[in-house]
């Protein structure tokens, strides 16, 4: 009987690498399961329970400052320890403990295991996803109830591909990743907890493939093709060779030496083309600069309010953050957006119906202007020290803009007054995210120095589809022809007055669309720094003669809402 080869599965990060197996094994630890206890020994398990919870709050809490440069890791644990203190996950395990006389580990288990399944049924499939949460504060509450039962399993012992039923958030962070080489897994999401961290580490993951874990081994070799999302247990010498094996995992990649500047990047036809990269946090920047850079294109500053302990960063906090990536970048530009947050996240207790619509980037700013002034005033002082310039997020009106600008001139007097004369020219742009913004270039251009498009929120707003919303998850598609369109208006309008203009929004970082944003205008893409090399490559395979023709073909599908045939399209275009 033929054994099944090949497996299906939702790409989580592309890539294509071919190697050994390593299965995850999730050792069950032994305890004692009792639903006869007494009255005192229902207190000594309810005390024991108590501080388990407690230290596995610690343990969260420790995992949050080691993981705060990244923003994405951060917000997942932090929703753990929310979830943690939910009062109703507590009184489950604490009311079968006093009611069913169960010891705690039992009572643990089957209250975590009850909730796990009741996510599992929900149709939504935002929920399924997340209910790897449940399991993952379920072990650690139970390592921290018997913590000497259970073996390391986070050292890998070779470079592997890791293959597991799932792995959940916790674990992943704190797995050897300079050894996995990619990631296959049963369960899971293209938006779950271990495709976003996949993303983050730049590691080639295959997630929601069923039952591989019962058709591989340890020791296996499989080709895992994480680009189109299929895994072979046992590849053939041809398929391996076609296959063109490639990971992005930035461990194993050799550091260039650059002596010279940001590497140059030309269009097949030689054509000039500036490659940035989006950061954020202070420690990638070093990574940027040796990938070769042009420069940053955006700075999230927002990353300092996890940096820091205190609720809102200090004007010399933020100088001394914002200094050393200026001399880290060496005279290499660097674009720092100012604060992207809402009312929703800074004000204690304060609710918006609608947080992407309402009191949010430049407006929350100039509603709060001694807040605002602080982070300019950090940022006039730093820009002594490298080539910085400065975004300003939201924008929807030309008030916007004005307004920042007479704080900027009321912080240059303010430093002034202070002993301190700030020499340079800082250029000040706009993120192009709302269609208000987008529209208005002709008239607004007159007032910025360059524009980046933030294609997320821009995508968003354009055709009224939240980006978070997994119920018109299908609408919203960077390929739909009024998005395509815009992109191309606004490139020409930025063109026209001679302004810079470039891409920080994901679409920047997405190689499937480099050739077509050459073809619509394009020749500045601000890139995640795991797909900088990817992104680079394609500029180089292409004329920017034909990329243009690619758009207008890509236009026209988009048209007729062929979205099938405009991947085919693009995947077959070369030179």
């Amino acid at each position: 009987m033929e054994e099944k080869t090949t497996f299906k599965g939702i790409s989580a990060y592309p890539g294509t690498v071919y190697g050994k197996v390593f299965r995850w094994k999730q050792t069950k630890r032994k305890r004692e399961d009792r639903t006869d206890l007494s009255p005192d020994e229902i207190k000594e398990e309810v005390d024991l329970l108590k501080k388990g919870l407690l230290k596995t709050e610690e343990d969260l809490s420790d995992l949050v400052q080691k993981s705060k440069a990244n923003i994405e890791l951060s917000e997942i644990l932090e929703s753990q320890i929310v979830f943690l203190n939910d009062p109703l996950f507590r009184a489950r395990v604490f009311e079968r403990i006093a009611q069913n006389n169960e010891s705690a580990g039992l009572a643990l288990e089957t209250a975590v295991s009850s909730l796990y399944d009741e996510f599992q049924s929900i149709p939504d499939e935002f929920f399924r996803e997340r209910a790897d949460h449940i399991l993952d504060i379920g072990k650690r509450i139970e390592s921290n109830l018997y913590p000497d039962k259970l073996s390391d399993q986070t050292k890998i012992p070779e470079d592997v591909i890791l293959v597991a039923k799932e792995i959940t958030p916790s674990e992943m962070i704190q797995l050897g990743k300079c050894r996995l080489r990619g990631i296959a897994t049963d369960f899971g999401g293209k938006t779950g907890h271990t495709a976003i961290i996949a993303r983050n580490y730049g590691i080639p993951t295959i997630v929601g493939l069923k039952n591989i874990t019962s058709h591989v081994e340890d020791d296996d070799y499989i080709l895992l093709d994480a680009t189109k999302g299929i895994l072979n247990r046992s590849p053939g010498i041809d398929e391996i060779k076609l296959s063109g094996i490639r990971s992005e995992i930035h461990k194993t990649q050799p550091v260039r030496e650059i002596s010279d500047g940001p590497k140059e990047i030309k269009t097949k036809d030689g054509k000039k083309f500036s490659l940035r990269a989006n950061i954020d946090s202070e420690d990638e920047v070093d990574l940027a600069f040796e990938q070769g850079a042009d420069g940053i294109g955006l700075v999230r500053t927002e990353i300092l309010f996890i940096r820091y302990v205190e609720f809102k960063p200090t004007e010399e906090e933020q100088f001394a953050v914002y200094k050393r990536i200026l001399l880290k970048m060496v005279g290499r530009p660097v674009t720092f957006r100012v604060w992207d947050i809402g009312a929703d996240k800074m004000e204690n207790g304060y609710e918006e119906a609608n947080p992407f619509l309402g009191n949010r980037g430049i407006r929350y700013l100039l509603r709060h202007p001694h807040f605002f002034k602080e982070q300019l005033r950090a940022l006039l002082r730093a820009s002594e020290f490298g080539t910085m310039r400065i975004m300003l997020p939201m924008i929807t009106t030309l008030s916007e803009i004005l307004q920042t600008k007479t704080l900027v001139t009321e912080s240059l007097e303010e430093l002034k007054a202070a002993g301190l004369v700030i020499t340079k020219k800082i250029p000040i742009g706009i993120m192009v995210e709302t269609p208000a913004c987008a529209l208005n270039l002709p008239f607004l251009g007159n007032h910025v120095d360059f524009y980046s498009v933030g294609t997320n929120d821009l995508l968003q707003y354009l055709l009224a589809v939240e980006r978070n919303n997994h119920l018109v998850g299908d609408l919203y598609n960077p390929w739909q022809v009024v998005f395509l369109l815009l992109l191309k208006n606004i490139a020409d309008v930025a063109n026209s007055q001679k302004k810079p203009i470039s891409i920080c929004g994901e679409i920047g970082s997405d190689p499937m669309f480099t050739a077509v944003l050459i073809g619509l205008g394009f020749r500045d893409l601000s890139s995640a720094l795991p797909l900088m090399r990817e992104v680079g490559e394609k500029v180089q395979e292409i004329s920017t003669w034909k990329a243009k023709l690619l758009a207008e073909q890509v236009i026209g599908l988009a048209g007729e809402e062929k979205f099938e045939e405009i991947e085919t399209l693009v995947l077959e275009t070369k030179g």
